[in-house]
């Protein structure tokens, strides 16, 4: 049938940098595989399911008055009997897989303003934009291409490109083949000469028969781009042969044109080498890292369901599947989908962190997604889980190490993840509903002056704590630990050297402690279990002894002022006096040492000047206690040299802010107390609720600050889950984790080793790097 809508639709194709969804719903996880397949809206290029219990593309529809969509389908090809062996992979090659042998695609276009009905003519008028969008890249992978690929420049060689003389023969009709063979893929134009040649051969035959390379040899042309990844926005690979490397052209519509080729007439028909090496990268079982699990039961089933792995993300699956876990968040998240879904104002889902999150409850909690599939032998084989693709570039985005491919520290991403979920959450019911608030409890530092013996107490909000592992040497290896013990260490005095004392008006000797004054639903708790050698952090392979039963943290409890303590005036924060008068001028060499193992730049200089420049060991160590600071990203300079705050602030960032739910007026004073940074800003107002909090929090008060829970008072907690970390250095190594589900004689253990899942008989607590109690009510 034709459509009124198709006909006078005036549609826009979508150019190399728009997001298209086109494999997976951005608010489920039905994709292109099922039944129905996705639906592409042709306007902002939402994907959205158009069928089973949720039909997000219906309602997508609906809201948006976008009613032409793209139905795309995929159905796995029947495999080809063959007697030949494939070739044995000696090195990492960038080879394009087409899925052409293995997959068909089925495709359509959907009017939802004809009732869903199939358009089968007059689509003259939407041609451009449809063919566009079969051939743009999944806007997932262009997240990840993104972050996989190398930082791309110009050389000299593309800079100074000078000559241009098409060839004798040339024409645009020869652009199609290769000038030496007949291969049509994979071709490569010299722009010096206008000459087309293949690709390099591969080791297992495959790919081109370098004929662009010889091209070079014999004439010294050594720069060409890849025909087929020619954009209208002027982007194409590039490889210079005299470098042996890709780069960039920033005139290449200029060194086109040289051979009749304009650019804005182009359209991307082949993957970039970027492209090509994601493909190769998502090929590797990043699984095959630990041996975990392999021989273990696997299961599926709401909240059984695996997370895939997108390349290095294994630390974000592993907290994922502890967080989702715990029932505040599941029933936050679970049950609200569809409502919240209804009711979201925001057109593109994907970019919606609420959206996101209850997109990724679903998909963990409904058990549409989890079911064991079947392998070659007629076995029951693991379940191929979930890509958690729109989470990652939700939650990641724009942050200088998540948004990254790289493996990242997974209670970095912990702390990470709560910031988000509070700033998606300051917009819904005043934040009333955040589950952040299971993690919500305070603690009491006390310190105590030697020369006049009188005391200072401070209550401050926190949502984790960070315990220090002991090292005892053994013959063989090191000794174990209990928890009790590392709960000593972490809640003992420590002393202050040259505290200057605002009763004895001179330098003196104090003493410091930290305890809990209240306690939280969910005690998040981080092991440091890593120390430097040869300046470089590795971890220490010390068992914590965890008991699997109820831990009581009584005596760990702060008690606050005690009959005949005498309260001490209040000051700066105890810092010694050398400190106040002599800033210390940092060593570079040791804030080098640590920015190279990954920590921010602000984060070494800030450990190096508290610590006295005593060494990168010393400045690591009080990173990791300071990790849950509010102001651990605030440069010194910030803080301590701005008398006089700007009169001004941007008014976009008050606007910014003001939208999450703040008072207009908090928003404006901590932006000026940040110097105008709306991200040190946010972090201030995040972390001091309201100004009466804040007074509870800074002040000397013993009056713990309200948290979510009545029963914080009680101390008694299980834990239910922990995420461990294979490997011997932060730098590499694989995270898992295992969550209990159920309580008492019906509880059980499961290990969530990426997509695989099994039943885990004999939790082994010992090595874990982080660590969930539950509180026991």
């Amino acid at each position: 049938m034709t459509c009124e809508h198709a006909l006078a639709a005036r549609l826009t194709p979508p150019s190399s940098s728009t997001p298209v969804y086109k494999e997976e719903c951005t608010q489920c996880f039905d994709s292109q595989d099922m039944a129905e397949g996705v639906d592409v809206c042709l306007s902002c290029f939402n994907g959205g399911c158009p069928g089973g219990p949720y039909n997000h593309a219906h309602q997508h529809s609906m809201k948006s008055g976008h009613y032409l969509t793209l139905n795309i389908r995929r159905s796995a090809k029947a495999p080809a009997d063959s007697d030949e062996r494939p070739a044995k992979l000696t090195k990492l090659e960038i080879c394009e897989d087409t899925g052409a042998d293995d997959y068909e695609y089925h495709t359509f276009v959907r009017c939802w303003g004809c009732s869903g009905a199939r358009i089968e003519s007059g689509l003259e008028n939407i041609k451009p934009t449809v063919q566009a969008v079969i051939h743009a890249v999944e806007a997932s992978k262009g997240h990840e291409i993104k972050a996989w690929a190398e930082e791309v420049t110009a050389c000299q060689h593309v800079n100074d490109l000078s000559g241009q003389v098409p060839r004798d023969g040339f024409s645009l009709d020869t652009l199609h083949q290769c000038s030496a063979c007949d291969k049509r893929e994979n071709l490569w134009l010299c722009l010096t000469c206008g000459n087309v040649g293949c690709g390099r051969r591969q080791y297992d035959g495959s790919g081109g028969n370098n004929h662009g390379i010889s091209h070079y040899e014999a004439t010294g042309h050594c720069v060409s781009v890849k025909l087929g990844t020619i954009t209208p926005e002027g982007t194409a690979d590039a490889y210079c042969y005299t470098c042996d490397d890709n780069k960039m052209d920033p005139h290449l519509a200029a060194h086109l044109r040289v051979f009749g080729i304009n650019v804005a007439a182009q359209q991307k028909t082949e993957k970039s080498i970027a492209e090509l090496q994601l493909d190769q990268n998502l090929k590797f079982d990043f699984s095959m890292t630990t041996a975990d699990g392999a021989k273990l039961e696997p299961v599926a089933g709401p909240g059984l369901t695996g997370l895939k792995n997108l390349g290095n993300s294994c630390y974000m699956a592993s907290v994922l599947q502890c967080v989702f876990g715990i029932d505040r968040f599941r029933d936050r998240y679970f049950p609200t989908a569809a409502d919240h879904f209804a009711m979201c104002t925001q057109l593109n889902p994907a970019q919606c962190m609420l959206c996101q999150l209850h997109k990724l409850a679903n998909g963990l909690w409904s058990g549409r997604y989890a079911a064991l599939e079947t392998n070659s032998e007629g076995g029951v084989a693991h379940q191929a889980g979930i890509a958690p693709s729109t989470f990652k570039a939700a939650v990641a985005k724009d942050h200088y190490e998540f948004s990254t491919m790289r493996q990242q520290d997974a209670f970095e991403f912990l702390l990470h993840l709560e910031k988000q979920v509070d700033v998606a959450e300051r917009s819904v019911n005043s934040g009333n509903s955040n589950p952040n608030k299971v993690f919500d409890f305070t603690t009491e530092e006390r310190l105590q002056c030697l020369g006049c013996q009188k005391v200072r107490y401070k209550v401050q909000p926190a949502r984790s704590v960070s315990l220090p592992v002991i090292k005892r040497p053994l013959d063989a290896g090191l000794a174990p630990v209990s928890l009790a013990e590392c709960l000593e260490l972490m809640t003992a005095e420590e002393t202050i050297d040259g505290y200057q004392c605002p009763e004895c008006e001179r330098p003196t000797q104090a003493v410091k402690s930290t305890r809990f004054a209240s306690f939280p639903k969910v005690l998040a708790v981080q092991a440091r279990r890593f120390e430097l050698v040869n300046w470089v952090p590795e971890k220490l392979d010390i068992s914590v002894q965890v008991p699997l039963g109820e831990v009581s943290l009584e005596a760990y409890r702060g008690r606050g002022i005690q009959p005949g303590e005498e309260p001490l005036a209040e000051t700066d924060d105890g810092a010694p006096a050398v400190a106040a008068q002599q800033p210390v001028v940092v060593d570079e060499e040791v804030v080098a040492q640590l920015e190279s193992m990954g920590f921010p730049r602000v984060r070494c200089v800030k450990a190096v000047s508290k610590t006295g420049n005593c060494g990168a060991e010393a400045a690591m160590t009080w990173i990791f206690e300071h990790m849950d600071d509010p102001d651990i990203d605030v440069p010194e300079t910030a803080s301590t040299t701005q008398t006089e705050p700007p009169a001004d602030v941007n008014l976009a960032a008050v606007e910014q802010l003001a939208a999450m739910g703040f008072a207009r007026d908090r928003v404006e004073r901590e932006l000026r107390s940040s110097g105008g940074d709306a991200e040190r800003a946010l972090d201030r107002l995040l972390s001091i609720p309201d100004d009466d909090e804040a007074e509870a929090a800074l002040g000397n008060s013993t009056e713990p600050v309200a948290v979510d829970d009545s029963q914080s008072g009680n101390s008694a907690f299980e834990l239910t889950g922990y995420v461990s970390h294979k490997g011997s250095s932060v730098h590499c190594g694989h995270y898992i984790a295992s969550v209990r589900h159920g309580s008492g004689a019906d509880s059980k253990w499961f290990m969530f080793n990426d997509s695989k899942v099994v039943v885990q008989e004999m939790p082994q607590p010992e090595q874990a790097y982080v660590y969930f109690f539950t509180r026991v009510d």
